[in-house]
């Protein structure tokens, strides 16, 4: 992981992408806490010797991120984002095939995070984080898989849970995890599946299954759970306070 004290390098890392990282890591760990002002261009430019448009790329990217805001003339601000959201719960749909879920788990474990991981949770390649995968079976049947991946610090217990009798991993982050979950975007498609696909929901390339994405932000703004799931037959969605 890039530190302030390593610099800007030549090298495959385009220079405003590590300094978007170096920016990045500091807002995310709250070393540039909600409402502080950023390092100014030209403090930026002459600690760590870019040109004033590398610099301008990077505090653009984050702006992209929602991470700052940029008042003409004053300086880039981290945002305070939604100060009063409160976590919140996806519900299970209640029907009776439900209660006779069962969950095999497929992955659960410490892994650096492979790159375009990296990019959607916003950590520098390599980092280390949490994968889990599973099966979810109603009788015989496969009904669902999703793999979730997510930042080592919301929960490292994670690693050790029994997640065959958990049904909803969003839940026991909600509970257990010293960050709140306060927003999440979805993604939902339906799609012939390939024969990796097939494979994972035991079932045959071509057939159709839902196909859902969800990345689960904490504050402020941070991505920390990237969900991929694949649905044989129906998805359903529930959200309570």
């Amino acid at each position: 992981m890039l530190q302030k004290s390593a610099g800007i390098v030549s090298g495959a890392i385009p220079k405003y992408r590590q300094l978007l990282i170096i920016l990045r890591n500091q807002i995310l760990k709250g070393e540039i806490a909600p409402g502080e002002r950023i390092p100014s261009e030209e403090d930026l430019i002459n600690t760590y010797g870019l040109s004033r448009g590398t610099v301008r790329k990077a505090i653009a990217q984050l702006e992209t991120e929602r991470l700052i805001e940029t008042e003409h003339g004053v300086g880039s601000f981290v945002r305070a984002l939604h100060p009063n959201a409160v976590p919140f719960h996806f519900l299970s749909p209640l029907e009776p095939a439900e209660l006779a879920a069962k969950y095999e788990i497929l992955a659960q474990e410490t892994i650096p995070a492979p790159l375009d991981i990296a990019e959607k949770l916003k950590l520098s390649p390599g980092s280390m984080l949490i994968h889990i995968a599973r099966r979810k079976r109603i009788g015989t049947q496969v009904a669902s898989y999703s793999e979730r991946f997510l930042n080592l610090d919301i929960l490292p217990s994670l690693v050790n849970e029994d997640l065959t009798k958990v049904g909803s991993i969003h839940d026991l982050l909600v509970g257990s995890s010293e960050y709140p979950l306060l927003r999440a975007e979805i993604e939902i498609e339906a799609h012939m599946i390939n024969e990796e696909e097939a494979r994972l929901l035991e079932s045959n390339p071509g057939d159709s299954a839902i196909v859902i994405n969800r990345m689960t932000y904490t504050a402020p703004n941070r991505p920390a759970v990237w969900y991929w799931g694949l649905f044989k037959d129906q998805y359903h969605i529930g959200v309570q306070a």
